[in-house]
C-alpha cells in the first residue's frame, strides 16, 4: 500500500500540474496529457488489483505512444507511425489477453527490449525537429534531452531488474513522473512567454500601425495620387517589420498578369532571369519592374490565385525559391506574400524578404504584414473606386462612397461553430449606416463578437469604423482578455479623430469548449442574456467610457457560464428604439417576449422572428435610426 500511496501521490501532482497548464491556455496536445495521466493512475490501480508485473510495461507503451502522437502533432504523422503503432497495439493486445492465456510467450523483459525500440523511435523523430521544419519547435527542443534520457533511463533499469523489483516501484516509477513535470513546465513557461511576446508585439506594432494610417491619410489628403499611396505602403511595410525589400504588384485590368507598381529596396525575381539582368542591382531591378508575372506563377502569382498568404520561412527548403537560393544578386533568405484582397477579390499581392543569409521571418511578422495588407487593400480599392468616379466624371455622393466603404468592412459570411449558432441582422436608416459588427474566429474554441455604433455619418464615420476595424483586427488574441482589448482600441484610437466621432462598442470573447463568455462594454448597450433555465432575458453590462473620448479611460469586464439553450444578444439602440406610428418605443419588454416565444429556434430562426416583431411594430413608420442585431445561441 505504501508504494500505491508513493505513486498515486507523484500521479495526482501531475493532475494538478496539468490543471494549472490547462487554465493559463489551451495548449497542444493537452488532451493527450489529460490520457497520459489516467494511464499512470489506471497503471498504479491496476497493479495493486492484480500484482501482475506485466501491468507496468504495458502501461509504458502507452505511455510512448503517447508521447509520439504528442510530437505527431507538431510534425504531421508519417508512414512509419502506422507500424510503429501497430506492433504496440499488438503487444498491448497479447499482454492483455496473457492475463487469460498463461501459454501466451510474453514477458516483461521481451516488452522492455520493444519499450527500448519505442525510445530509439522516438529520439530519432525529436531529433529531426528544428525551426525550420516544425512549427512551435520550441518545446520539442527544450524538452527532447530530458524526455529521451529519462523515458531510455526507465526502460534500462526496468529491463535490468524487472519491474516486480521494490526499486522500481519505491524509486523509479515516482521520479519518472519529473519527466512529465518537466514537460508540463516547459509547457506553462511557453504559454507565459507567448503571452508577454504577445502584449509586446501588440505594444510595440500599435504605434507602427497608427503612424502608417496617419502617413496614408496626409497622402490621400494632399492628393489622390495612387503610385505615391502604394510607395507609403510598402516603405512602412519594410521598415515595421524589418524587411531588407519589398514590392507590391497588382492585377492587370485586360491581362492575367501582376506588374510591378512598388519596390522598396531590391527586390529580386523570383524565377530564372537572363544574364544581362544580372549585370548589376539596377539592371536587376528594372527587369523585375518591366517583366509582367503570369498568376499562378512563381510564389507571388501562386498567392494572388489561391488568395492565401504564404510564409517561407528558409528559402532554401522551398523549391519553389530554387532561382534564390545561390549566394548572388538574387540570393533570399525568407520571404512572405500577402494578397491584397478586398470582398473575396484579390486586387494583387503585398510582400516582403529577407536576404541576409540565416535571417527569417517569424509568425510575428507574418502576423503584422496581413494586418498592413488588409487595411491597405481597403485604402488601395477606396482609391481604384474614387479615380474611377474621377475619370467618368460622375462624382458620386459622400454618403454613397461611405456606404460602400462601409459593406466591405462587415463579414463576408459568419463562421460556424461547434455547439452554436450565429446570426445577424443589420439595417442602415439611410444609405450609410453608423452600425459596425464583426465576428472574429480567434483559435479554434475562442470567438470574438462585437457589436459598434459611431457617431456621425458619412466619410467621417465610414474612416473611424476602419481605424478601429484594422486595430480591432490587430489587437484580438486568445490571451487577451477582452477589457484590455477596449483598452487597446480606445488608446489607439483617442487622439486621432474628433470628439464628435466618439464609438461606443461591445465586446464578448465566447470560449465554446468552456462554454463561457467574457463581456466588455465601451458605453455600449448592455448585452441581452437569455437563461434557459429560468426562461428569462438578463441584461450584463460592465463599465466604460466611449471610444475615443478618454485616452486613459478603464474598462470593466463580466465573465459568466452558458448552458444549451442560452442566448447571448448584441444590439445597438435602434433596435430598442425603433418607433411605431404612434411614437412608441419598441422596447426591451417585446424584445424579451419574442426571445421566449421564439428561443428554440436557431439563431437565424430567432432574429427572423425578432425583425418580424419590429417591423409589426413600426408599421410602416419612418426608421429613424440604424438597427443592427447580432446573437448568438448555445446548442
Amino acid at each position: 500500500m505504501n508504494l500505491l500511496w508513493a505513486k498515486l501521490f507523484t500521479t495526482l501532482l501531475l493532475v494538478a500540474l496539468l490543471v494549472a497548464v490547462a487554465r493559463s491556455g489551451r495548449p497542444r496536445g493537452l488532451a493527450i496529457w489529460a490520457v497520459l495521466a489516467g494511464v499512470l493512475l489506471a497503471r498504479d490501480l491496476g497493479y495493486l488489483a492484480f500484482g501482475r508485473e506485466l501491468i507496468v510495461p504495458l502501461a509504458e507503451l502507452v505511455v510512448l505512444a503517447l508521447y509520439l502522437l504528442w510530437v505527431r502533432l507538431f510534425t504531421g504523422l508519417q508512414a512509419a507511425d502506422v507500424v510503429y503503432l501497430a506492433v504496440n497495439f499488438l503487444a498491448l493486445i497479447a499482454g492483455a489477453a496473457s492475463f487469460f492465456l498463461p501459454w501466451l510467450p510474453l514477458t516483461p523483459a521481451a516488452l522492455s527490449l520493444l519499450l527500448l525500440a519505442d525510445v530509439v523511435y522516438l529520439a530519432i523523430l525529436l531529433g529531426l525537429v528544428s525551426p525550420y521544419n516544425t512549427e512551435g519547435a520550441e518545446i520539442l527542443m527544450e524538452t527532447r534531452f530530458v524526455i529521451i534520457a529519462g523515458l531510455f533511463l526507465v526502460q534500462v533499469i526496468g529491463l535490468l531488474y524487472g519491474y516486480a523489483a521494490p526499486l522500481i516501484h519505491n524509486l523509479l516509477l515516482p521520479a519518472a513522473a519529473l519527466i512529465h513535470f518537466y514537460v508540463l513546465l516547459a509547457y506553462n513557461r511557453h504559454l507565459h512567454a507567448e503571452s508577454r511576446q504577445a502584449v509586446q508585439f501588440y505594444s510595440t506594432n500599435l504605434d507602427s500601425t497608427f503612424e502608417f494610417m496617419e502617413n496614408l491619410g496626409n497622402a490621400i489628403t494632399a492628393k489622390i495620387d495612387l503610385p505615391r499611396v502604394l510607395e507609403i505602403i510598402i516603405a512602412s511595410a519594410v521598415h515595421n517589420i524589418g524587411a531588407d525589400a519589398g514590392a507590391i504588384l497588382m492585377v492587370d485590368e485586360y491581362e492575367d498578369v501582376l506588374r510591378v507598381r512598388a519596390t522598396r529596396g531590391i527586390y529580386p525575381p523570383l524565377a530564372p532571369v537572363p544574364a544581362l539582368a544580372r549585370v548589376n542591382t539596377a539592371a536587376l531591378k528594372r527587369y523585375f519592374q518591366e517583366t509582367p508575372i503570369p498568376i499562378g506563377e512563381t510564389i507571388l502569382g501562386e498567392a494572388v490565385k489561391s488568395g492565401q498568404a504564404l510564409l517561407v520561412r528558409d528559402a532554401r527548403e522551398d523549391p519553389r525559391l530554387g532561382a534564390n537560393r545561390e549566394d548572388d544578386i538574387l540570393f533570399v533568405s525568407s520571404l512572405i506574400a500577402v494578397p491584397l484582397v478586398v470582398s473575396k477579390r484579390v486586387l494583387g499581392v503585398i510582400s516582403t524578404l529577407k536576404r541576409a543569409e540565416n535571417r527569417h521571418f517569424q509568425d510575428t511578422d507574418f502576423q503584422h504584414l496581413k494586418t498592413f495588407a488588409e487595411y491597405a487593400s481597403i485604402t488601395i480599392d477606396n482609391l481604384y473606386t474614387y479615380l474611377e468616379v474621377l475619370e467618368k466624371r460622375q462624382m458620386e455622393r459622400e454618403v454613397d462612397i461611405a456606404a460602400e466603404i462601409q459593406q466591405k468592412l462587415l463579414p463576408g459570411e459568419l463562421p460556424k461553430l461547434v455547439g452554436g449558432s450565429l446570426a445577424v441582422h443589420s439595417r442602415p436608416a439611410r444609405g450609410v449606416s453608423g452600425d459596425y459588427y464583426d465576428v472574429l474566429p480567434l483559435d479554434q474554441d475562442k470567438v470574438a463578437l462585437l457589436v459598434c455604433d459611431v457617431a456621425g455619418k458619412g466619410i467621417p464615420a465610414a474612416m473611424v469604423m476602419i481605424m478601429i476595424r484594422s486595430i480591432t483586427h490587430l489587437l484580438v488574441s486568445p490571451r487577451l482578455e477582452a477589457a484590455a482589448t477596449l483598452t487597446g482600441i480606445n488608446r489607439g484610437i483617442t487622439g486621432r479623430i474628433d470628439v464628435d466621432h466618439f464609438a461606443t462598442l461591445g465586446l464578448v470573447i465566447y470560449d465554446q469548449a468552456r462554454r463561457q463568455a467574457v463581456y466588455a462594454n465601451a458605453a455600449h448597450l448592455p448585452l441581452l442574456v437569455w437563461r434557459a433555465s429560468a426562461s428569462k432575458l438578463l441584461r450584463v453590462d460592465a463599465e466604460g467610457l466611449p471610444i475615443g473620448v478618454e485616452r486613459e479611460g478603464k474598462y470593466g469586464q463580466r465573465r459568466f457560464d452558458l448552458e444549451r439553450g442560452d442566448i447571448l444578444i448584441l444590439c445597438t439602440d435602434g433596435i430598442l428604439e425603433a418607433m411605431s406610428p404612434r411614437n412608441e418605443q419598441y422596447g426591451l419588454k417585446r424584445l424579451a417576449d419574442v426571445v421566449q416565444a421564439a428561443c428554440g429556434l436557431p439563431a437565424n430562426g430567432l432574429v427572423q422572428a425578432i425583425r418580424a416583431d419590429i417591423e409589426r411594430h413600426a408599421a410602416g413608420a419612418r426608421q429613424h435610426d440604424d438597427q443592427t442585431l447580432l446573437v448568438l445561441r448555445i446548442e
